[in-house]
């Protein structure tokens, strides 16, 4: 059941990493299946989803006010509060943060290698920081949901 909001959340990943942009219209879809999702589902309660609208708000809003995360990401995190428990929640967040920045961190050091700045010396990873256009944390979040998703 939960298959149709992960390839959304996949196709949102590679846009936000991509281009480090949440389109609406992808979101508008989640939210609509993520309201059909908890309206079938015997777990997910309206209680449920009050406490994960503020643990989302609570992740997330710190980071937009300061700039760091943007809007569609904060959206984001609302929309995918009807999908899962609190504690899955939790997860989808931290394992996607810290998978984020593993895959980060192996991009830019790959893109610096001697073999990929003799042969592609143009590649535009090789003269900044990784985190010079912003951090994808759509991405963050649909790897978390992914893998969360498949280990429970």
């Amino acid at each position: 059941m939960l298959m149709p909001a992960l390839c959304i959340l996949s196709v949102i990943a590679y846009v936000d990493w991509k281009y480090r942009r949440i389109p609406n219209s992808l979101l508008l879809i989640l939210v609509g299946w993520a309201v059909c999702f908890a309206a079938l589902s015997h777990d997910i309660s309206l209680t449920v989803i009050c406490i994960n609208i503020g643990i989302g708000l609570a992740i997330t809003l710190p980071g937009y006010v300061k700039g760091v995360v943007g809007g569609g990401d904060l959206k984001l995190m609302l929309a995918i509060s009807p999908l899962w428990t609190p504690i899955q929640l939790l997860w989808i967040f931290s394992i996607g943060v810290v998978s984020l920045l593993l895959l980060m961190s192996f991009a830019y050091f790959f893109a610096r290698m001697p073999l990929i700045t003799a042969r592609y010396p143009n590649v535009i990873t090789t003269r900044t920081k990784p985190f010079h256009r912003g951090v994808p944390l759509g991405s963050a979040i649909a790897i978390g949901a992914i893998f969360v998703s498949f280990i429970t």
